[in-house]
């Protein structure tokens, strides 16, 4: 799939290809393979042929605020097209970045979400976290109620992303 980013005044333009829970990208004709692990919500480690980085996310309205070894950079979808190729690349699985307590639960089974909606709010380390829909779609199940505590790495809704969206 094909995935172009605006960086400032340049487009930045990423073949993806899914092999065996890692991913081969193609930049400008250099390939590389990657694979991704998310340590919370925010943050990913990734692994690009075999180099670590610790990489921070956040969003900011439709662009991606990226943090890499003190640098960050601004990332916008160059087009709607482009925004719903992110969503074959998110997990449908919404999971608890770390132990704590959920504070509420924003959605229900059947709701439809867009990317960036709120669907749980997680207390953690005495702060409050909002867990995000990383795509446009459904909310399957939601496994969790208002006050229930889980651990690190629990499963707490399930998505399913629209068509349009996964292909």
């Amino acid at each position: 799939m094909r995935i172009v980013f605006r960086h400032r005044q340049d487009q930045l333009s990423l073949d993806v290809h899914p092999e065996a829970g890692k991913y081969r990208v193609v930049v400008d004709g250099d390939e590389h393979i990657a694979e991704a692990h998310y340590l919370d919500d925010a943050t990913l480690l990734l692994l690009v042929d075999g180099r670590r980085y610790r990489v921070d996310i956040a969003r900011q309205g439709k662009e991606h605020l990226v943090a890499v070894d003190g640098e960050v950079y601004t990332f916008a979808p160059e087009s709607a097209a482009a925004a719903h190729h992110v969503a074959a690349l998110a997990s449908p699985e919404v999971i608890a970045p770390m132990p704590g307590k959920v504070l509420q639960v924003l959605v229900h089974a059947g709701d439809h979400v867009d990317t960036g909606d709120g669907l749980l709010i997680l207390e953690a380390m005495k702060m409050e976290n909002r867990l995000l829909a990383e795509a446009a779609g459904s909310v399957d199940e939601v496994r969790v109620a208002a006050g229930d505590m889980v651990e690190g790495g629990q499963v707490l809704a399930v998505l399913r992303y629209d068509e349009e969206a996964a292909s």
